[in-house]
């Protein structure tokens, strides 16, 4: 159907004349889910929240799937590049850190819990600009204009607000993969593999796993008579709305709701101009000073940690870059979420005029930031070292707009909803810290503790 049709504007409206307050967008956003059953990609920051971060201000909405690619092992590139391209229609969806494995050649035996990849087109496409609060809906000619209808009434006439998370759904406490002892284990046995020149810098996770309490549904859709399914959306709302991150993304894979709250830019393509963000370098804080900026950015090890992944990067880009465009235009910049200082780097280059988004997407994926360098032999020294499978947490969330234009991101800070071999529903999530030769294994330990605090925080109490 999406290769027949292509999308048209069906209505346009500007949400309080751009200065949308985080708090009424949640209540839209989530009326979108729980009315809709809508996928969504939401990148950049309100105005209220605009220091925390630059990034593109565009959230992405999908309802109404017409087509769907569910990656595969046998899947190729050129299926998915001719799935994402051929209709002219946008796409949303993801590729998981296990598709990276494959790509690369490193055999996996561990179990993953979601598909390689996902990606749809829609029905019905709605773009939010956060800078601009201009909302606009864009349909195929197949939608159904009663459905268009009670959309707009939606965007027009938003709820003013909502109770986004039930106070009565408490979680287990999370059960990690590794113990702290496991994951001081896990550094010293990296250090030795930096020590004997296999790896400069590696990026060692753990996974959390929290048992799903009986009266917390992952079902969307609300109706009238059954008022408590709207739980899941309702975390991911209440996260989008008191944490802020750049890159948010909700969506549904097989019997799986995902969560991702990321703070980084993977790659950003924007009509073949290419930037990425990479970030590394964490300080935790309970109380925020301006003498911690001082220290992150002048610590040899966080500085060394960010370098190493910004020369991976200029080099995973080069391929698909025109020569002498790749620079770094900025270099150990500071930003604030869920309590930490984080520091990153911005990466620009020039697409080829014979390459697409995907080709560049391809050859750098996974992202550095997620691995260490060097990239191939690393990714293997993390694959025996650590006992979970990454699955989707240090792939990337996507939004593929036509061959020249992308967004993505790394998806860290991230989750999902499933069901575990006996059928009891499990919230699956991830942390993991940067490794280097003058790593403490112990203050490497609490580095994940703090990155994986937001989701325990929420879900505990």
């Amino acid at each position: 159907m999406s290769g027949t049709f292509t999308m048209q504007r069906a209505f346009s409206v500007f949400l309080e004349a751009g200065k949308v307050q985080r708090q009424k967008l949640a209540a839209l956003f989530n009326g979108f889910a729980t009315i809709f059953d809508a996928d969504m990609f939401l990148s950049g920051v309100t105005e209220e929240d605009a220091p925390l971060r630059r990034s593109a201000n565009t959230c992405i909405i999908g309802i109404d799937p017409t087509t769907e690619l569910i990656v595969q092992p046998e899947t190729t590139r050129d299926q998915i590049k001719s799935f994402c391209f051929d209709s002219g229609n946008e796409t949303l969806g993801y590729l998981s850190y296990t598709y990276g494995l494959k790509e690369r050649g490193i055999a996996s035996e561990k179990k993953n819990e979601l598909p390689l990849g996902h990606f749809r087109q829609y029905e019905i496409l709605i773009t939010v600009n956060l800078s601009t609060g201009f909302l606009e809906c864009s349909a195929l000619e197949t939608a159904d204009k009663r459905r268009l209808q009670r959309l707009k009434n939606l965007c027009t006439t938003p709820p003013l607000s909502t109770e986004l998370l039930p106070e009565s759904a408490t979680f287990s406490t999370p059960t990690p993969s590794m113990s702290k002892t496991e994951y001081i284990d896990g550094v010293k046995a990296v250090l030795e593999h930096i020590r004997n020149g296999d790896t400069y810098q590696l990026c060692l996770s753990s996974s959390f796993s929290m048992t799903v309490p009986e009266n917390f549904s992952t079902s969307v859709i609300c109706t009238s008579d059954n008022k408590k399914q709207c739980d899941a959306i309702g975390l991911f709302m209440h996260l989008w709305q008191n944490y802020p991150a750049a890159y948010y993304a909700w969506f549904s894979s097989e019997d799986a709701k995902i969560i991702s709250t990321s703070p980084e830019c993977f790659l950003r393509v924007d009509d073949g101009l290419i930037t990425s963000e990479p970030i590394k370098g964490t300080i935790a804080f309970d109380e925020f000073s301006e003498e911690l900026l001082t220290e992150l950015r002048e610590s040899p090890k966080e500085s060394a940690e960010l370098s190493m992944i910004v020369d991976l990067v200029r080099n995973d880009i080069s391929t698909h870059c025109e020569y002498g465009s790749v620079t770094v235009e900025r270099h150990k910049d500071i930003f604030t979420v869920d309590n930490m200082l984080q520091m990153y780097s911005v990466v620009r280059g020039t697409l080829k005029a014979e390459s697409t988004c995907l080709d560049l997407l391809f050859d750098a994926f996974p992202g550095g930031s997620i691995t260490g360098c060097p990239k191939l032999r690393t990714m293997t020294i993390i694959e025996k070292l650590e006992p979970h499978s990454r699955d989707l947490y240090c792939g990337s969330f996507l939004h593929i707009k036509n061959p020249t234009t992308m967004n993505s991101s790394i998806a860290i800070r991230t989750g999902w909803f499933t069901h575990d071999h006996s059928g009891i529903q499990k919230f699956r999530y991830f942390a993991g810290s940067g490794l280097v030769i003058d790593s403490v294994p112990e203050l490497e330990f609490e580095e994940t503790i703090a990155k994986a605090e937001k989701f325990r925080k929420v879900l505990s109490t």
